[in-house]
């Protein structure tokens, strides 16, 4: 359960209901489920709503009948894949370019995820005049393509950037991405830049920052692209910043929560 917006949760509820109304079991798995859907996804198919789960802890397993809770069991996360992940904020374009620049330099792979098509061709033009990345070393890679030219650049990336690519493959280059690249895909970045989306979706992008073992890399940063964090966010405060990509996350009062994840180190537990 990568995504649960409402157009994919609900169908998902639905489909819950009504596999445990003919009697069937159910498993859902997800790095990214917050509290709210956990109970809600229960009560789906418990087909009543009930007293919801009390953890917060995370990784949890939990167990349910259709009368009660059965279980809800903290599960220690394997220490091959925990880390600490941290966090810088970008107010800039230059001040990301700059970031990019130091690590194509130092010989590493960087994602940029943008959230909009849009912005993600706008950076790739822009990366493309820059005199010290060469054309051939930067990809750019979103859900528009044709179906058979998206498999053939999805198959390239994975090649490039996936478990069992070399270091050859992988250094110096420039991945300019949608959120094609955040779900489901086996790729792994040495440095990774996102636009300002909501949590989970952030957890998911950071999961693509040093997802396998290759070496002392250093301590993963997840560099983030927004603006000024505040309180008391205006009406505009998102779609200032992000005039394409406001249509894609309108609601970033509570929803972002950027104060959950700019300005420190955070733990990422089993971001995978």
């Amino acid at each position: 359960v990568h995504a649960y917006h409402a157009y994919t949760s609900e169908p998902l509820k639905r489909l819950i209901r009504f596999h445990a109304a003919l009697g069937g079991s159910v498993i859902l798995l997800s790095a990214t489920l917050t509290r709210k859907q956990r109970t809600d996804f229960i009560a789906a198919f418990q087909g009543v709503t009930q007293a919801g789960p009390k953890s917060v802890e995370y990784p949890l397993l939990t167990q349910v009948n259709t009368g009660e809770i059965l279980v809800e069991q903290s599960v220690p996360t394997r220490s091959s894949v925990a880390r600490k992940v941290t966090v810088h904020q970008h107010r800039d374009e230059e001040a990301v370019c700059d970031e990019i620049r130091a690590a194509v330099e130092a010989g590493q792979c960087v994602c940029w995820i943008r959230n909009t098509v849009f912005d993600a061709r706008e950076a790739w033009r822009m990366l493309q005049d820059a005199d010290w990345l060469d054309s051939d070393r930067l990809h750019l890679f979103h859900s528009r393509y044709a179906l058979a030219d998206r498999l053939r650049i999805e198959q390239d990336m994975l090649e490039r950037f996936g478990k069992a690519s070399t270091p050859e493959q992988r250094s110096g280059r420039v991945l300019i991405a949608t959120q094609v690249v955040e779900q489901s895909l086996d790729l792994d970045f040495d440095r990774m830049i996102a636009d300002l989306a909501p949590i989970d979706l952030l957890i998911q992008r950071a999961g693509r920052l040093h997802r396998h073992q290759r070496g002392d890399r250093g301590t993963p940063v997840l560099d983030v692209y927004a603006p000024e964090p505040t309180d008391e966010p205006q009406a505009d405060w998102y779609k200032a910043w992000f005039p394409k990509a406001h249509y894609v996350y309108p609601r970033h009062t509570g929803a972002l929560a950027h104060d959950q994840i700019v300005g420190g180190t955070g733990r990422l537990a089993n971001a995978r």
